[in-house]
């Protein structure tokens, strides 16, 4: 009981400041700190308010504002050190933007767990002049592309790094199945404070499912009677009420899952429903730009499969034979789609509409093609 109680002491001892840079700041002199938006959260977290302003990504509609206890926000920090076994002065690289929860997260977790904050580049390429050790980072899986690729083996020396805000290509993820470091997929929102659930993607304990994290409760609110359905997420700690998501989900009896894709991405098409983030990452083995499928409507089939390319030179093509397009795309989307998955029309764009952190801004997209005729 004492050692416990002497663990709770050290650990609330804690919450009034934190460690950047390997320097100690309070609320006295974080005006200190050169970057603007760590300094700016750090006042609002050590002012005596009990929450903090989140604001969603927008990826699959309008930003919304979210107010966060940040005895919650602490929780989930917990959580995460648990769940990962860091201790206090181990090394954390803040590259992810201060504006969302993911890097707010990343201050918070140093806070609770003693944990060095190194403030990185906040770019798509982080690791590219970074010299420092590092225990462990958040990244986005461009930023984790990028580093993988330039940065003489800097990715595989970070002791353990988290991968969110975006699905991982699965090529991407064969290429880092070999890698000595631990690195997880993570599947949360900003509505849990960043992930609920972790999978690990290289070593021996790779898996495609998802292992909920210490209390929190998942569940399939079943649509076919197989236990696929959407995600149902019951997390006290975290959610004062239970998350009904819009994520379809296969669960095992264990209550390990695997994400589908969101519900609002299925495509009803002549009466067969399709899941977007299925057929992308189907078409990820023989694409190698960055791309989106949508759809738009269509008076025969209901809703007709688009797929939209980034590139320098903005064209269209539309037809229903797939040797026909096939042919105009330079590949075979047979090799890899099913009849029914191959997309109608093809649209190239200079750009992808996208977020600010940087998803895919699927509704805008969706409306972009709709008002093409």
């Amino acid at each position: 009981l004492n050692y416990k109680c002497g663990m709770l002491n050290a650990l609330f001892d804690r919450m009034d400041r934190i460690i950047i840079d390997s320097k100690i700041y309070t609320r006295d002199n974080l005006s200190e700190i050169e970057n603007e938006s760590v300094r700016d959260f750090l006042i609002e977290w050590f002012s005596d308010s009990p929450t903090v302003n989140l604001h969603t990504s927008g990826s699959t509609g309008v930003p919304k504002l979210i107010v966060a206890e940040k005895s919650r926000m602490i929780a989930s920090a917990k959580m995460t050190l648990d769940y990962l076994g860091l201790k206090p002065g181990d090394t954390a690289l803040l590259c992810l933007s201060v504006n969302y929860i993911a890097g707010k997260m990343m201050i918070v977790r140093a806070i609770v767990g003693g944990l060095n904050l190194l403030i990185g580049d906040l770019s798509s390429n982080p690791l590219q002049n970074e010299d420092r050790h590092v225990d462990f980072a958040a990244m986005v899986p461009l930023q984790v592309y990028n580093s993988f690729r330039d940065n003489n083996g800097r990715f595989s020396r970070i002791g353990k790094v988290i991968i969110g805000g975006g699905a991982i290509d699965r090529n991407e993820e064969n290429f880092y199945s070999t890698l000595p470091n631990e690195i997880y997929a993570t599947y949360g929102m900003t509505e849990t404070l960043s992930h609920i659930a972790m999978r690990r993607i290289n070593g021996d304990k790779r898996s495609p499912y998802f292992t909920p994290m210490d209390g929190v409760d998942v569940k399939v609110k079943e649509e076919n009677g197989e236990n696929i359905g959407t995600l149902v997420i019951n997390a006290p700690r975290l959610c004062a009420e239970t998350l009904y998501t819009n994520d379809n989900v296969e669960m095992r009896s264990d209550g390990t899952f695997r994400i589908l894709g969101r519900k609002d991405n299925v495509v009803c098409s002549g009466g067969i429903k399709l899941q977007i983030e299925e057929i992308e990452a189907k078409l990820a083995n023989i694409i190698h730009v960055d791309f989106a499928i949508s759809s738009k409507p269509d008076e025969k089939l209901g809703e007709k499969l688009v797929l939209v390319i980034e590139d320098s030179k903005e064209r269209h093509v539309a037809t229903s034979s797939s040797a026909l397009l096939s042919s105009y795309l330079g590949f075979d989307l047979t090799s890899c789609l099913e009849k029914y998955e191959i997309p109608k029309e093809v649209f190239y764009i200079l750009h992808l509409p996208r977020t600010e952190s940087g998803k895919i801004a699927r509704a805008a997209l969706k409306q972009m093609l709709s008002e093409n005729k």
